[in-house]
């Protein structure tokens, strides 16, 4: 890899191999080996039926995968910003291949029964990433579904953003315990080793619900909308301009098919 940094050309060649190799160790720990740790709780979330811990985790845990991209790759400073599909867009026009996500249902999943598998796009699961990573979404105040799919694509998309950056397996994490590590490999297609055995997709939940009590007010399930919507301004110190983006940031995932049920 090739550094843009004038200040390098000042020093000897031996120095400036020391110099990028400290500050890939750098890139690696503060991003990499972080994200990872994003990673393997976001899917220790997903088994724990946790929606929002695994978006909010899945959406952090992509972010740092990128900009370590960024840094690595494309030799650019990063801003400071959580805006999935401006970084992603950035990698993509330089390095399109250290983003190739395959959007179709896995084999072994589709020989299984699963057919509960939305038409996506690339852009369309990071939007979906990018509205979740809110700090509302902390705050349990608005409804959101994970699904089987969530769990699919964040697997390929941190395989191939991880591919080539470190050598440290993801479930080598440091300071993560053995009952996060334990859940890594299971329906892991991308990561585990083609012997794994996989167990049976059968009773697994395709859709977690969360249902926000606060959205439910405010669409007036329970009367007088606009008396939780006075409430919400002056006991929440929530804008009004805040309240609507609760109420718009969700899109439904579409239904269809006959595992659109909560189980295998």
């Amino acid at each position: 890899m090739s550094f843009n940094f004038e200040k390098l050309k000042n020093l000897s060649p031996e120095q400036q191999a020391s110099f990028k190799g400290a500050t890939t160790k750098i890139v690696c720990e503060s991003f990499v080996l972080t994200g990872d740790r994003d990673y393997l709780t976001a899917r220790f979330a997903f088994f724990q039926k946790q929606p929002h811990l695994f978006l909010w985790s899945a959406s952090q845990a992509i972010e740092k995968y990128l900009k370590a991209n960024i840094i690595l790759f494309k030799k650019e400073k990063i801003s400071r910003n959580h805006k999935l599909r401006t970084l992603f867009s950035s990698l993509e026009k330089s390095y399109p291949d250290r983003i190739i996500l395959q959007l179709t249902v896995p084999r072994d999943l589709s020989e299984q029964g699963v057919t509960y598998w939305p038409e996506i796009t690339t852009e369309d699961f990071l939007l979906r990433l990018e509205k979740i990573g809110s700090p509302d979404v902390r705050y349990n105040q608005i409804k959101l579904e994970d699904t089987l799919q969530d769990l699919v694509l964040l697997d390929r998309m941190a395989f191939s953003l991880r591919a080539g950056l470190i050598n440290e397996p993801v479930q080598a994490c440091r300071n993560v315990g053995r009952q996060i590590s334990n859940c890594f490999l299971d329906f892991n297609y991308p990561f585990a080793p083609a012997d794994h055995p996989h167990p049976s997709v059968e009773g697994i939940t395709l859709v977690h619900h969360s249902v926000s009590t606060l959205e439910a007010a405010l669409n007036g399930c329970y009367g007088n909308a606009s008396l939780y919507k006075e409430w919400a301004i002056q006991h929440l110190a929530l804008s009004p301009g805040t309240l609507d983006r609760l109420l718009k940031s969700t899109t439904p995932a579409p239904r269809g098919g006959p595992h659109d049920s909560r189980q295998t």
